[in-house]
């Protein structure tokens, strides 16, 4: 882990930030491998479960979209975000699932998923591209002040 955090953090200095992010996604994926062997699951999992899927649908959906069957597609990928969306309100500690900005901000997480389901249905490749970019936003606020 020192190493991971060592490189992370001469990525910082050089200014190299989408780097750093990676190196630290490493990091916590070491974390959650060390959990999985001890049978440990904390409330981060999840929010990292949905971190995870998140950033397959914005970094392969717009190339998927162009495809046959595109929408079809990214709709399993967002059904996919919806449970885990709904998973962070329902394996939450009572004290996240108790605290009012806990519970708006992820209500923000789970209506930018059900608009993105709506666009999807409506097969208008603008809408849902709208709706896609909407999806990083909600995640990012509660994941700084939760996560």
């Amino acid at each position: 882990m020192s190493k991971v955090y060592a490189k992370a953090s001469e990525q910082v200095n050089a200014k190299q930030l989408a780097a750093a992010h990676e190196t630290l996604e490493a990091a916590r994926d070491i974390m959650a491998d060390m959990r999985h062997r001890n049978n440990v699951v904390v409330f981060s999992d999840h929010m990292n479960a949905y971190h995870s899927e998140m950033e397959k649908l914005l970094i392969d959906g717009p190339k998927i979209m162009t495809k046959a069957h595109g929408m079809h597609l990214l709709s399993a990928q967002a059904g996919v975000l919806a449970y885990l969306s709904k998973r962070l309100t329902s394996e939450a500690p009572a004290n996240l699932n108790g605290n009012a900005e806990f519970r708006k901000l992820v209500i923000a997480v789970d209506l930018s998923i059900a608009a993105l389901q709506a666009a999807l249905l409506t097969d208008n490749f603008d809408a849902v591209k709208d709706a896609m970019s909407k999806v990083k936003k909600p995640y990012s606020q509660l994941f700084l002040k939760f996560g």
